[in-house]
């Protein structure tokens, strides 16, 4: 398992949620999310889930600036 790995999350009345999948990046992480669904990338740094930090939220903001309109609307 590599020392920080991202995922895509969403919430639950009882708790938060993740894709499941272990992604190296922030870009790969964000294929994962349903545009409308509240889900949001979360880090896992060596094995405890944190917000991103800075710098990440900043790439996050570009990848997502980037993704093409059809994708940010794609159906669950």
């Amino acid at each position: 398992m590599p020392d920080i790995f991202y995922a895509a999350c969403f919430t639950e009345d009882d708790g938060i949620y993740s894709c499941g999948h272990q992604h190296p990046t922030i870009r790969e992480a964000m294929n994962c999310l349903v545009p409308d669904g509240g889900c949001f990338i979360r880090a896992c740094d060596a094995g405890k889930w944190r917000s991103l930090n800075d710098t990440e939220f900043g790439e996050f903001l570009v990848v997502l600036e980037g993704m093409p309109r059809a994708q940010l609307n794609k159906p669950y």
